[in-house]
């Protein structure tokens, strides 16, 4: 019965204790450095577009004229043959019926010779329009680069934009499901490469859709209706290949816009974190962690307001000096003391967030390291997830400050 008590006791005093933990949920807007500094006197940006598919086009005529060509001469061939096997059948059914009509003028009577059936006209040929690339404005005319810090001009960072148009390789259909579905699936690639210059120099070059890949062209339940799909884009002249188009200009614009962002833009981002205070423990005044509490919401709040977070560290430095001087009453020996091992590792997880926010990550990985050795589980992980932070954004802080 005392093991009982003992243990409820434990239980219910560790209960209470962590109800007089507050978890302040705060979100960080913040503007993300760049990996490479552009002069910051360098604000706008501008896009020139070259036309290598016009030459992919021209070759796309000349070789769907080749085929029509092809496909009429051999046409031709199947018409006239017709023609010629039509006409002996019918010569003959007229030789047949002279001789019926001579058979009963002399008093023969004999059926009358019956029509016979005469070969179908040759089905006239298909062929998939010509696959003409168009340019980004023909098919988007709202779609363009952007990078978070500057606008658009006719100088400053200039962007080069090359399509090399789209080449479709290969178009075949079969039967998947079980035989339930027929697909027909085109193989192609559209280069497309995107070079980025300042000053000249070039910064960034990367090629999108160069690999071959895969396009579901038609999807049915068979083939017949592949042939029904196939003379309905004829009587429509539908080009066929405008989304697929559409999808890799779009893939690769938001992709370039995304790099550029991470690599010499200031994107806005925002980040999730916790601000630990101790509403009560025992008859201890905590007044001070709250003051320090009220710094930190303010300072968090004005991360995102500019690139060196000066405002955000005038607030910041007065919520660190106060936790600062409330853990140099750290009592990691006894467990009733004011500012025990459990609130000091909540302290230090509060410390290593504000230097992280504050640029000093030296000390921010100090009060890491700290905050994992004695704070809670959840001080723990918030700032194991901290630690992993530290390269990332001290590399690009570094390279800001050059």
């Amino acid at each position: 019965m005392k093991y009982f008590l003992l243990l409820s006791g434990l239980i219910f005093g560790n209960y209470f204790f962590s109800q007089n933990i507050k978890d302040n949920k705060i979100s960080i807007n913040y503007i993300q450095l760049p990996k490479q500094k552009v002069d910051e006197s360098i604000s706008t940006f501008f896009t020139i577009y070259k036309d290598s598919y016009l030459e992919k086009n021209n070759q796309q005529l000349s070789i769907y004229q080749f085929k029509v060509d092809s496909a009429e001469a051999e046409q031709q061939i199947k018409i006239k043959t017709w023609e010629t096997l039509k006409n002996t059948i019918k010569r003959n059914y007229l030789d047949s019926l002279s001789v019926w009509k001579q058979n009963m003028a002399k008093g023969i009577n004999r059926a009358k010779p019956t029509e016979p059936i005469y070969p179908e006209y040759p089905e006239s040929y298909f062929l998939f329009p010509p696959v003409l690339s168009k340019s980004l404005g023909e098919l988007m005319s709202n779609k363009s680069i952007k990078i978070a810090g500057f606008r658009e001009g006719n100088s400053g960072v200039r962007i080069e934009i090359d399509n090399f148009g789209l080449d479709v390789l290969s178009i075949k259909g079969k039967y998947t499901n079980q035989g339930k579905s027929y697909l027909v699936t085109a193989r192609y690639k559209m280069p497309i490469v995107i070079k980025t210059f300042i000053g000249g120099e070039l910064l960034h070059q990367k090629q999108y859709h160069n690999k071959i890949a895969n396009h579901v062209v038609f999807k049915g339940k068979t083939e017949y209706d592949f042939e029904i799909w196939k003379m309905n884009i004829g009587e429509s002249n539908k080009d066929i290949w405008i989304n697929l188009q559409r999808k890799l200009w779009n893939n690769a614009i938001n992709n370039i816009s995304s790099v550029l962002d991470s690599e010499i833009g200031y994107p806005k981002k925002r980040e999730n974190t916790e601000v630990y205070i101790v509403k009560k423990f025992q008859d201890y005044n905590y007044e001070k962690l709250l003051s320090a509490y009220n710094y930190a919401e303010s300072g968090y709040g004005q991360v995102g307001l500019d690139r060196n977070k000066s405002r955000a560290k005038t607030q910041l430095n007065k919520a660190i000096n106060i936790w600062e001087q409330e853990l140099k009453e750290s009592d990691l020996t006894d467990k009733k003391a004011r500012i025990n091992t459990k609130i000091s590792g909540l302290i230090s997880a509060n410390l290593a967030d504000a230097y992280f926010w504050t640029e000093d990550f030296e000390k921010s990985n100090f009060y890491i390291n700290k905050a994992i050795n004695q704070g809670t589980l959840k001080a723990k992980n918030h700032c194991k997830k901290l630690k992993k932070d530290i390269p990332e954004f001290k590399k690009r802080y570094n390279i800001y400050i050059q």
